[in-house]
């Protein structure tokens, strides 16, 4: 997948995420669309182009929604190197692969995102996040994911098709 398409796809989000989607909160909980893109984007590319895509998604947020720079970008990156890394294992086709990576994505995130809040004194009520927040979130990201990831499926499926058919006509 060229690399101008998923900037596109990444600032698209990042636009929808602090405009759109702010609307749409559920008992306090917004999805995290990027969130969703990089476990995609890293089931579909590898673990070091998905550690790039959540690096890049993480400070991205970082940086404009204000949060301490590096928490979100670290989760991000963790997330996208480790969903590429297992990528290969998993067949891409069916909705379950974004619906457990997702789930386990947001498990990351709030464990780093915790931890690096205790670590900074960032007073921070842990077990309302993991009662209330943590669930929520999860739920909502694997519904969300799984229509990110068709959408995304579809996108990087004719990319890489295309491809296929330029290398079968350069041979002949």
């Amino acid at each position: 997948m060229n690399g101008w398409i998923v900037a596109l796809v990444l600032i698209l989000n990042f636009i929808l995420q602090s405009t759109v989607f702010q609307y749409i909160a559920v008992m306090g909980v917004k999805p995290d669309t990027a969130l969703a893109i990089v476990v995609a984007l890293g089931t579909f590319m590898g673990k070091e182009r998905g550690a790039l895509i959540g690096a890049t998604a993480g400070m991205l947020q970082d940086t404009i929604f204000g949060a301490p720079v590096g928490i979100t970008t670290l989760s991000y990156m963790l997330t996208g190197y480790i969903v590429g890394e297992n990528s290969d294992k998993v067949f891409k086709e069916h909705l379950v692969v974004p619906l457990i990576f997702t789930a386990g994505a947001t498990l990351i995130k709030y464990v780093i995102v915790i931890f690096f809040n205790y670590a900074l004194g960032i007073q921070t009520p842990i077990l309302t996040y993991i009662r209330h927040f943590l669930p929520i979130e999860m739920l909502y990201n694997c519904v969300v994911s799984m229509v990110l990831y068709r959408f995304l499926f579809a996108l990087f499926s004719r990319k890489s098709h295309k491809d296929r058919l330029k290398m079968k006509r350069k041979r002949k």
